[in-house]
């Protein structure tokens, strides 16, 4: 059995006091945990390696659960002596340290909300509600504002109390604050008990999702277990629509376009993007996030934009059942997210000038047809390509495959095929990462890349 092995075994030992304390004749650690710390410093880091001047961190390194015996391992790491394949493995174990602890931090704050009131010598006693004011008491000792502390109170309470698997997963390490926080978001309109049914779908895959993959997950989910009020939500919101506009401290402004339709939004995108592409294969030196906020200001301002046709381009998603009107399954947009069906349906004979694209799925999620209504029909590869892959295929990233480079995994040079199989889309941005040391392969339906560091990604390039 290795160093690492064993320390799983010696969290069963009852040390007896607190961190830090000592009582009035021996220091707090024994002599046997006084080796076990030798042992992981000189074994299990490498010092007693012939290498000294690099460490290598052992196989079961990565399996060390988030707690004190992951905070004593970390705490003997030299990253001077660590090589960039070994360093990324670091740092996804502080990752999972940082989690364990918010999530003991936001169980403190429920158990603070239940305390009675005392003082240091008053015994562990609880009331049966939570006090009114226990964000104040939070809102001091951490100096926050208000708000922040009624905040953090009220995610706590969410977490712990409404969602305990989240807070599980949080504590074990399994997912960060930002997952967790997009799933109490996600889900705060819903019922409990179908709040925890979200839960126990996403649960296995969320670990592996960014917070938008996330997020469009669950808003689908949603649209599914209650679609009458998911689309409630939807055309309130519409209603709401507005627009903000605000100075900031640099003297510039901020335009927010709010609450819009989500089509209406995806094709503003849509154009805004396309006039990008054009003008940067024109040579235009400007960042892309520059040439999207000129260009759309451009437009509102009226001026006139040559050189790309800009009646647009919305792509989207939907079930053949949905589309014949028989179920209310969610719909999506590549990049932008689910929509209710009720828009899946409708929204095409608001764009009467946009070019659409439609994808229609099984109740497998198998494609049965790519079709491209409206002026200049893509070829049919290209819809089927498109269809297959609706986004970048690097993971977790999101630019609608329209919007991408269509690369081949094996280069056309090489003698690659130009098949629906060797060609997948890759954002500009992530076309360019195979000319700096990424390589990536299409198997078995999956991508796998690999990092300049030696660590595989594999993602299946569809959404959730």
């Amino acid at each position: 059995m290795g160093t690492i092995e064993r320390m799983f075994d010696a969290q069963t030992v009852e040390v007896g006091l607190l961190a830090g304390e000592t009582d009035s004749y021996d220091p707090l650690f024994d002599d046997e945990f006084d080796e076990l710390v030798y042992q992981l410093t000189q074994e299990a880091f490498g010092q007693d390696s012939p290498i000294t001047d690099r460490h290598q961190l052992p196989a079961s390194f990565d399996l060390i659960p988030p707690g004190p015996l992951l905070s004593m391992a970390l705490a003997q790491i030299d990253r001077s002596k660590l090589n960039g394949h070994e360093l990324v493995r670091t740092m996804v174990a502080q990752e999972r340290q940082v989690s364990h602890h918010q999530a003991g931090s936001m169980a403190d704050a429920v158990e603070i909300s239940y305390s009675a009131p005392g003082n240091a010598e008053s015994p562990p006693e609880q009331i049966e509600e939570a006090a009114e004011f226990a964000s104040d008491e939070i809102r001091a000792a951490l100096t926050l504002t208000r708000r922040a502390a009624e905040s953090r109170l009220s995610d706590a309470s969410e977490l712990v109390e409404r969602l305990p698997r989240i807070w599980e997963m949080l504590d074990r390490g399994l997912i960060d604050w930002q997952r967790a926080r997009v799933i109490i978001n996600g889900a705060e309109h819903l019922p409990e008990s179908e709040a925890r049914a979200i839960v126990d779908q996403i649960a296995g895959r969320a670990p592996k999702l960014t917070t938008g993959q996330l997020q469009a997950w669950i808003r689908k989910l949603c649209i599914q277990t209650d679609p009458e009020e998911s689309e409630k939500r939807y055309e309130y919101a519409v209603e709401e629509r507005r627009l903000w506009i605000e100075p900031t401290v640099d003297g510039t402004g901020n335009v927010h376009l709010l609450d819009i339709p989500i089509a209406t939004a995806s094709a503003i995108g849509r154009m805004v993007n396309g006039h990008m592409i054009s003008l940067k294969n024109d040579g235009d030196s400007r960042r892309h996030d520059q040439l999207r906020a000129d260009i759309l200001c451009d437009l509102i301002l009226g001026k006139d934009l040559t050189g790309f046709d800009n009646r647009g381009l919305v792509d989207i998603r939907v079930d053949l059942t949905t589309l014949a009107g028989l179920d209310d399954k969610a719909g999506e947009i590549p990049g932008m997210g689910p929509v209710i069906a009720d828009v899946a349906r409708k929204v095409a004979f608001a764009q009467q000038k946009a070019e659409w694209r439609v994808t229609v799925t099984d109740n497998n999620g198998e494609l049965i047809l790519a079709e491209t209504t409206r002026r200049r029909p893509t070829a049919a590869q290209i819809r089927q390509i498109h269809a297959l892959h609706p986004t970048c295929v690097f993971p977790g990233c999101r630019m609608p495959a329209e919007d991408c480079d269509l690369d081949h995994n094996i280069p056309w040079a090489q003698g690659g095929p130009t098949t629906k199989t060797n060609i997948n889309p890759k954002c500009r941005h992530d076309h360019i990462l195979k000319d700096h040391g990424w390589t990536h392969r299409y198997h078995n339906g999956r991508h796998i890349w690999t990092s300049p560091l030696g660590h595989t990604y594999i993602t299946n390039g569809q959404s959730p």
